[in-house]
């Protein structure tokens, strides 16, 4: 099966341990990124923020194992455009570094 790493515990997660990648969409930052998707998609369950630079990126939809969908937003190459465009409609498994699989 397919992996997506994430370097923290996300709230956007609901430790989902399963998804389905949706759609892949690309995504500009700051042109693209409202505040509230910022909000969104770097708050962890600590409450931190992840940092996300200016730049190119991809936002990766996803439909957990719960029905709870969520994204990630993923510096841009083309390597990564191509993988996961290939990827659409497969599942991944959700790993968090540093927590046991």
């Amino acid at each position: 099966m397919n992996r997506i790493t994430f370097s923290h515990d996300y709230t956007k997660l609901w430790g989902q341990k399963r998804a389905k990648l949706l759609a892949v969409l690309p995504l500009s930052i700051p042109d693209d990124m409202n505040p509230a998707l910022k909000e969104y998609d770097t708050k962890t369950v600590d409450g931190e923020y992840y940092p996300l630079s200016d730049g190119e990126y991809l936002q990766l939809i996803f439909i957990g194992e719960f029905g709870i969908p969520f994204c990630t937003i993923r510096r841009m190459t083309y390597e990564k455009v191509e993988y996961y465009n290939g990827q659409v409609g497969q599942w991944f498994s959700i790993v968090i570094r540093g927590m046991l699989e």
